[in-house]
């Protein structure tokens, strides 16, 4: 290869790795994230909360992220955080989008019941950085269509894309050992006997920094 080709495109992988340190540098700004110890990477945090048929839904009950670890019987399926409000030290995480998803089998009723008395909550320490009507987090993902088959039927919170999911424009920074959470505020409210009760799911979507070990 031409000695100038190859020094032009040493030039470009170099300025590419630049602008890569820059933009995770920029996007954990204020806190201390050392490139040869952490491992940043492009990959979300996700939480579950599962209710049967007939189980009521309230606050103390709908947070994300408290009932994890090995105690709450979840499988990588419906979680990857492993301690309750937090983060393993010395991870961090910065949050570009948040998404609230809901399992396609609840019943209608039900699902309209939820979005018309719940609002969903984020919270950083003792305070909400996020607060808005459940239908606001896009989820952006989940079974996209329409169906004319009998006794079936699916319910989604925004076309499965990236690009439809709610994203924040301003980042919020999760930093180490930072208490979080994610929860419902509403009045109660009791899920039909009759329906298939309701799966949902929060995910933070961001960079993700962990121990490089």
């Amino acid at each position: 290869m031409d000695p100038n080709a190859q020094a032009a495109m040493a030039a470009m992988a170099a300025q590419a790795v630049s602008q890569q340190r820059s933009f995770i540098i920029d996007s954990f700004r204020g806190q201390i994230i050392i490139s040869d110890q952490m491992d940043v990477q492009d990959t979300p945090l996700y939480d579950t909360v599962t209710y049967a048929a007939g189980a009521t839904i309230n606050t103390p009950n709908s947070q994300f992220f408290t009932n994890v670890g090995s105690a709450s019987g979840k499988s990588y399926v419906q979680t990857n955080m492993t301690q309750s409000q937090k983060l393993t030290a010395p991870e961090a995480f910065s949050v570009f989008g948040l998404r609230v998803y809901w399992d396609g089998t609840v019943l209608r009723a039900d699902l309209n019941s939820l979005l018309q008395g719940f609002v969903y909550e984020f919270w950083m320490l003792t305070k909400n950085y996020q607060r808005a009507p459940l239908y606001h987090f896009s989820a952006g993902m989940g079974i996209d269509g329409y169906t004319t088959r009998t006794n079936e039927s699916f319910y989604t919170n925004g076309t499965p894309n990236r690009d439809s999911m709610h994203a924040l424009e301003i980042p919020l920074v999760i930093s180490n050992q930072l208490s979080f959470y994610g929860q419902l505020v509403g009045n109660n409210f009791v899920l039909s006997a009759s329906g298939a009760g309701l799966i949902l799911v929060t995910e933070l979507v961001g960079l993700y920094a962990r121990g490089v070990l």
